[in-house]
């Protein structure tokens, strides 16, 4: 069977107009004999989306008039965005996520070490302040109100291990210990240092997982000699790395200053302009700060280095590996890129809680629809043709000109997906590929260098 007709397969089905107001009736959205119900509902937020921000409760009840002849006045619409509308959305959020990608692993087949490599981060953006009760911001001089968007997925198959909205204040680290109930055994988890508390590392360790992270430059880190703990001295390691043109190293450490903690210590040395930069940014936020400006002989030392810190093993993992597979964690800063300049998912009206979070849950939902189809797309696109996507083309095109094609294939089926997925194939692979940095490898590539080493 030729690779692209595999595409239909790997997103279809989602929702059958059945199952959208099944979930409807389990969230008290709706009754039985109601004239709004769950797949009208979730038509006139999902695949309008985009209008949302602009459009008012008279404008929705002119369109559910307009395009399914329900007469509606705005106040009845008004009540209907309540904490059932929300469930209810949240629980076809859900649904969508679990029925993940379903794709053969072929490209990713090699990686017998990790069952998933997670990466992780979150994107904040302000709201009314009259919400601040429900979602306060970072107080002071800055937001009175902000959300924040939690999104975690697996880099070898494209699954989605979390989507979550939450207050702007409920931190990263709160946040991974929350949600360490989503490790699984053998999973290996990339995220930042904003994340990965000693508490967290342990808990990784506790539940079988692998995790790769940087160090944390104010952590005490100690080697161990003999029966003593020893400080490491970074100012000695970066004069050795210097002295003999060393460009890694690794060491045996422990972190912690009472409970010692077991870690693979990864240091690289820094290319001499990399760290110039490093010591004027450090000089500025000194003085910013209140300071004169003059920085630590330990400081300047470890302004040499990358430091990154795993419990996996170098025959998982080689030393050579650690950098550029911590790199792919930024991906996921290319995905909140689209997120809000091509979905504008942080573009919200002034209106009520239940309302502002049903817009919210929509736009999320569109945005995991067109995750699900291009991923498809990217895997096929590189395996067949050997070609990176560009998620951001992708989703230009994707989620502005062809959200009707999109509504066509997931509510209606008016369209059939393998048409649609053999033509968006088509398109991508002369519209929608990645301009390729010379001698840069997409991530695509890093990947697949790594799990056949």
């Amino acid at each position: 069977m030729d690779l692209v007709d595999n595409l239909d397969v790997a997103i279809d089905p989602f929702f059958t107009e059945e199952e959208l107001n099944q979930l409807a009736i389990e969230s008290g959205f709706i009754r039985r004999e109601g004239k709004l119900n769950g797949s009208l509902f979730l038509d006139l937020l999902v695949f309008n989306s985009e209008n949302l921000k602009d459009q008012s409760l008279n404008d929705l009840s002119v369109i559910l008039k307009d395009r399914h002849e329900i007469d509606i006045t705005k106040q009845s619409l008004h009540e209907r965005f309540n904490e059932n509308a929300l469930l209810f959305l949240k629980d076809a959020l859900e649904q969508l996520i679990k029925k993940q990608l379903n794709i053969e692993r072929s490209l990713f087949e090699n990686c017998k070490e990790f069952n998933r490599i997670l990466i992780k981060d979150s994107t904040c953006f302000q709201i009314d302040k009259s919400l601040a009760e429900y979602y306060p911001g970072s107080g002071g001089s800055g937001s009175k109100a902000s959300v924040r968007i939690q999104f975690e997925y697996d880099i070898l198959s494209g699954d989605i291990n979390d989507l979550s909205l939450n207050a702007f204040n409920d931190q990263d680290a709160k946040d991974s210990v929350a949600t360490m109930e989503l490790t699984k055994q053998r999973d290996l988890i990339i995220r930042d240092l904003a994340y990965m508390s000693l508490e967290v590392l342990q808990l990784i360790v506790k539940n079988l997982a692998f995790f790769l992270c940087r160090a944390n430059p104010n952590a005490y880190i100690y080697e161990k000699e003999e029966d003593k703990y020893k400080k490491i001295d970074f100012i000695k390691i970066t004069a050795y790395m210097r002295k003999y043109n060393l460009s890694s190293i690794q060491r045996e450490v422990y972190l912690g200053c009472k409970e010692k903690f077991q870690v693979r210590l990864i240091i690289y040395l820094l290319p001499e302009e990399e760290v110039a930069k490093r010591l004027r940014n450090a000089v500025q936020n000194n003085k910013k700060k209140g300071g004169n400006g003059n920085l630590s002989k330990e400081y300047k030392a470890r302004a040499f280095l990358n430091l990154f810190i795993t419990n996996t093993s170098e025959e998982q993992i080689p030393m050579d590996h650690i950098w550029q597979l911590y790199r792919l964690r930024w991906q996921i800063e290319l995905i909140f890129k689209i997120w809000k300049s091509i979905s504008a998912i942080e573009k919200v009206k002034r209106v009520k809680k239940h309302r502002l979070e049903c817009y919210i849950i929509s736009k999320l939902i569109i945005i995991v629809l067109g995750w699900k189809v291009m991923w498809s797309i990217a895997k096929q696109l590189f395996i067949k043709e050997g070609k990176a996507l560009s998620f951001f083309k992708a989703s230009k095109t994707l989620l502005r000109t062809n959200i009707g094609k999109l509504r066509e294939v997931f509510l209606t089926r008016e369209l059939s997906v393998a048409h649609f997925m053999k033509k968006f194939y088509d398109l991508s692979k002369t519209n929608h590929l990645l301009e390729k940095r010379k001698d840069k490898p997409t991530s695509m590539e890093l990947l697949l260098s790594f799990i056949t080493i």
